[in-house]
């Protein structure tokens, strides 16, 4: 899937520098930020639906995933975006409600609060970074990048009802992460490695003495 080359990378790296620009900008500038998301958010749509084209042309060669190497480290040593058709459909289902939920909330500027889009954009690269990883650690850590901007999201505003709930799910989160980290750990120990194409290798290679921790792990993580 060479095709896809670098633009695999571009839905996590467009919203991150569009959230860091957002950032940079002063609160008041709402038309500004507002038109950098919008922006963005298209962006991310055309180049979701470029990269699903590509998974599928590349079904007639049958290279049927394609793989992005991060500072071209070998996997499963260095980090590892891997692309396949659940994944891509992922990004454009997430690109498209994306675009729809920035396109109300225009509507509603003065109460989805000062960083809102900044937080958003953040969000979307959490989540299109989950869909593209390799590796579990990556995806914890993506995890906890849109969580934290879901946070952010979540207590926006005002109001204590508002303010209690949000704490309820930030409290029912940490707890998750937690214990996926815990997952994560179990697995690591026994297989000494996350890279998810390393696993499936490995996993049928487990001594027997250890595979109650490394089904904990997987169970934890489900």
């Amino acid at each position: 899937m060479e095709t896809a080359g670098h633009l695999m990378i571009m839905p996590i790296v467009l919203p991150f520098a569009a959230g860091a620009v957002l950032l940079l900008l002063d609160e008041r500038r709402h038309v500004v930020k507002a038109v950098i998301s919008i922006v963005s958010a298209l962006a991310l749509v055309v180049i979701a639906i470029a990269l699903l084209r590509s998974v599928d042309n590349a079904f007639a060669s049958s290279a049927t995933t394609g793989v992005y190497l991060l500072g071209n480290w070998p996997a499963p040593f260095g980090i590892v975006l891997v692309l396949d058709r659940l994944s891509a459909l992922m990004l454009v289902l997430t690109s498209v409600l994306a675009l729809a939920s920035l396109a109300f909330s225009l509507a509603r500027w003065h109460k989805a609060g000062p960083h809102f889009h900044t937080l958003f954009q953040f969000l979307l690269m959490g989540l299109n970074g989950a869909f593209l990883t390799g590796d579990l650690f990556n995806l914890f850590v993506f995890f906890e990048v849109l969580l934290a901007a879901s946070y952010g999201l979540v207590l926006h505003g005002s109001g204590p009802l508002r303010v209690k709930a949000g704490l309820h799910y930030i409290a029912v989160n940490l707890a998750a992460s937690s214990l996926f980290l815990i997952g994560v750990s179990l697995i690591y120990g026994v297989t000494g490695t996350l890279n998810m194409a390393d696993l499936a290798q490995r996993i049928p290679a487990v001594p027997a003495a250890d595979r109650m921790l490394l089904e904990a792990g997987a169970a934890v993580l489900g």
